[in-house]
């Protein structure tokens, strides 16, 4: 059976070493325990060696392979060294004994190919900040005022950096070794089985025949299977394959096409049950629960595809579109019928995290192996050995994208810890806000966009949550809504020009320009800006407060986000003409103002607009919202 051709691409190096790696994830649950200082190298050691393997060195995909497999080479020998002398480190004293010349050659080696292996996954972007906070390091003593600390020497450098806990070894990485790993494999799983084929059947079923019937089963499908992906890129990539054509088909434009498909699966990424890697190391930075995280997720993340949805029907109500015909939907039924039942996996996962009975990752691991089981319900829905190896590979590759950042991450946050710069730093944003809230607000809203641009949302999230967060702690917001407003726009800038990675995926798939289709994505995401402001502002939005409040909250916002999207669309009961715009955007935005007489004047200027335009409504008789009544 190995050597048949379909088993023989599971003999070479890359798979190999994928398969490898999600099998030792599994060995270390299945012995309950394994130390950090062994896991942690491990798994960035196979993270690196993925990237040298995979990753060419050019943007041209020129590559020497002999020259990869020798980087492949040192980078498992530097894991092994690392691994050998595990007693040595666990036992030393940081900074009080000295590395030895071989620790301090095999941890600057370990440093820069990490950065490389950055520099081919991620992009210049987070690996040129990495470079810069390293230079900080070193220069501390020759930087002006506030800027200025003692300095690191090349021993310091590496112990802070690899021998230490607060470097390429610390919580970042921590939590992408023993937790979101294990997300990103039931994800694999859940696709292998048919999972994301079962998610478009069942937003189809859902939205198929309803006004721009494409465009909303695009949006419910991307929140569905964001739930099991984590990652805006992979869900365009995977639900747009389907639901880009769809639209295209019902008389949406290649570029408004793409649009969606890159908002709704961003969206993906705050969807609970199963949020984004960033929103696990959330949850640790924050000390809290990961399903006190999801809790708080749940109104923003409705209130986002709200916004979307409304969207997206007052431009079909615009452009004249119509439901998808029963001819050109999918098989819908049969779909479901073969599929249904992989809806148990996740059934399981959510109660076990909901109850709190099992750490998140034993139940994630249980969903696993539930996966595997009931995929046996249906033939093709069976996760034989040829998909469990392709799962195994497939989960492993996946996560290199969240392993990489979070190991560079830890070189910025280990700086930062060292040269007191995060102390600094909130001093700086206070001091250019004035202390103003909303200013301050609107800094770090930038601040996070501008770090997201072309890094993945868990290094952003990561770096602005060390850097940002406590100037807003500082002015009064609680933690979590500090923390959640940096992981909301860090989640965003996956949508926000000029590097907007999830929509230039999905103009990838819809044959549209690359910046027509960013610059749609960020204007249909536009209302969803509003949101983080409000819970700051209003934390009955992340559930904390009486349920009065949470429901007086939730209902305004629902308000307000529905006429930010009648004012940037140009459409509420009627096409807008420009004062109504105008006041519709007033409306919506006093509705963010932590104050009941800005919300009643808000609701009553969106009110009074809405009465307006029924007044104004021509006599023809309205469209419908389902097609052909």
């Amino acid at each position: 059976m190995v050597d048949s051709p379909a088993y023989k691409t599971f003999l070479k190096p890359s798979p190999l070493v994928a398969i490898a790696w999600s099998l030792f994830q599994a060995y270390a649950i299945a012995v309950g325990f394994l130390h950090p200082l062994i896991l942690y190298p491990i798994h960035v050691t196979f993270a690196v060696a993925l990237v040298f393997l995979n990753s060419p060195a050019s943007k041209e995909g020129k590559t020497h392979k002999l020259f990869d497999y020798l980087l492949v080479l040192f980078t498992f020998t530097i894991g092994v060294y690392l691994i050998l002398n595990f007693q040595r480190f666990s036992t030393r004293i940081p900074f009080v004994h000295s590395p030895t010349m071989m620790d301090i050659i095999f941890g600057v080696s370990l440093v820069v190919l990490l950065l490389e292996a950055c520099r081919r996954t991620v992009g210049l972007c987070l690996t040129l900040i990495a470079i810069l906070f390293i230079f900080y390091g070193f220069a501390g003593k020759y930087m002006p005022g506030l800027l200025a600390h003692r300095g690191l020497s090349i021993e310091r450098f590496v112990d802070l950096q690899v021998l230490s806990p607060n470097g390429i070894f610390g919580l970042p990485i921590g939590v992408s070794a023993g937790l979101v790993f294990y997300f990103i494999l039931f994800g694999a799983f859940m696709e292998r089985s048919g999972g994301g084929e079962l998610f478009n059947d069942l937003a189809y079923s859902a939205t198929g025949r309803v006004r721009g019937g494409a465009a909303k089963a695009s949006v419910v499908s991307s929140a569905l299977y964001g739930t099991i992906s984590g990652s805006a890129v992979a869900n365009v990539v995977i639900t747009g394959q389907f639901t880009i054509p769809l639209m295209k088909r019902s008389g949406l434009n290649p570029a408004f096409a793409g649009a969606v498909e890159a908002v709704a699966s961003t969206g993906g990424q705050i969807m609970p049950p199963i949020m984004g890697a960033a929103a696990f190391i959330l949850a640790q930075i924050v000390g809290i629960s990961y399903w006190e995280v999801a809790i708080a997720a749940v109104i923003p993340a409705c209130l986002y595809y709200v916004a979307l949805f409304f969207t997206i029907d007052f431009e079909s109500i615009k452009g004249g579109l119509k439901g998808l015909s029963r001819s050109e939907l999918p098989d819908v039924r049969a779909g479901l019928k073969l599929r249904i039942h992989l809806l148990l996996p996740l059934a399981i996962l959510i109660y076990y995290i909901i109850t709190a009975t099992v750490t998140p990752v034993t139940a994630v691991f249980r969903a696993i192996l539930a996966t595997i089981i009931i995929s046996f319900l249906r033939k093709a829905t069976r996760i034989g050995p040829q998909r469990l190896l392709s799962a195994l590979e497939k989960g492993a590759k996946d996560a290199v994208t969240v392993a990489i950042p979070c190991a560079v991450a830890g070189i910025v946050i280990g700086i930062v810890i060292n040269s007191g710069l995060g102390l600094k730093f909130t001093d700086l944003m206070i001091y250019l806000s004035g202390g103003v809230l909303i200013v301050t607000l609107i800094l770090v809203m930038l601040g996070v966009i501008i770090l997201g641009m072309g890094m993945p949302t868990s290094a952003a999230y990561l770096i602005g949550a060390i850097l940002l967060a406590p100037a807003l702690i500082n002015l009064g917001v609680q933690p979590i809504a500090a923390h959640m407003f940096i992981f909301y726009f860090a989640v965003i800038s996956m949508i926000t020009p000029p590097v907007a990675l999830a929509s230039f995926a999905a103009a990838s798939i819809s044959g549209s320009d690359l910046w027509n289709t960013g610059l749609l994505a960020f204007r249909i995401a536009l209302p969803g800006f509003l949101i983080p402001y409000i819970f700051v502002f209003h934390n009955g939005l992340l559930f904390k407060g009486s349920w009065v409040e949470i429901l007086w909250v939730s209902a305004t916002t629902i308000v307000g986000v529905i006429g930010f999207a009648g004012g940037t669309t140009g459409y509420f009961v009627k096409k807008t003409s420009i004062a109504e715009r105008f006041f519709l955007l007033i409306g919506a935005l006093l509705l963010i103002v932590p104050e009941k007489m800005t919300d009643i004047i808000g609701l009553a200027i969106l009110v009074g607009v809405f009465v307006l335009q029924i007044c104004r409504k021509s006599a023809d008789r309205p469209g419908s919202f389902i097609e052909g009544k």
